[in-house]
């Protein structure tokens, strides 16, 4: 029955959060940088620290790390990036991923979240993921991201296309989760750089997924 439960909440998600993913070109008005890793070490853009979590970490089949990686970046300027080893291959329910702080920024005026991303095609990486953003009221909103590739990819999410968080004054924290049932691959590697908020023309939209 719980697994019934699970799979039918799976896909509640990704229908909601489908409708969410945007990526196109687009005409920018104004970039917040929350996190771009230059210094290789914290805390974030914003002085807000970040880290890993696990679902269990008694449960040795299951875990997540973060590291620096130097040059291994999106951007030529760019020096570090976030490298995510994540393992979800366990015979318990698993999940796991990284978690930054925002520090209570207003991104009120912002109505797209953007980041890079790609995975290492040498150890294998989930083409799918989800992403969450938090506020100090504890609501979250849920995007299911996918299509991520061994390039570096731009991710374009209008974020406030969702009715799960009514004030984004206050916004607390910025997770991407890896899970036994949305993980291509269950363990790998994915890279993660450069993650901000944008103001961009509406218009500009041209894909939605």
């Amino acid at each position: 029955m719980k697994n019934i439960i699970s799979i039918i909440t799976l896909l509640s998600i990704i229908a909601f959060t489908a409708l969410t993913y945007a990526e196109g070109a687009y005409e920018l008005t104004e970039e917040f940088v929350v996190a771009d890793f230059n210094t290789g070490e914290k805390p974030n853009n914003i002085d807000g620290t970040f880290g890993t979590f696990d679902y269990d970490p008694h449960d040795e089949t299951q875990w997540c790390l973060m590291e620096f990686s130097e040059f291994d970046v999106h951007a030529t300027e760019g020096m570090h990036s976030v490298k995510i080893i994540y393992d979800v291959q366990s015979p318990n329910p698993a999940f796991n991923g990284f978690w930054m702080k925002l520090e209570g920024v207003d991104i009120t005026k912002y109505n797209r979240l953007r980041f890079w991303v790609r995975g290492d095609s040498e150890v294998n990486y989930t083409s799918r993921f989800k992403v969450e953003l938090k506020n100090d009221l504890g609501e979250r909103a849920i995007y299911f991201v996918k299509g991520v590739t061994s390039q570096w990819r731009e991710i374009i999410i209008a974020f406030k296309d969702t009715k799960a968080i009514t004030d984004w004054t206050t916004m607390t924290e910025f997770t991407v989760v890896f899970t036994d049932l949305v993980s291509t691959y269950r363990e790998g590697v994915i890279y993660i750089d450069d993650i901000a908020f944008l103001l961009v023309a509406e218009e500009e939209n041209v894909v939605v997924e």
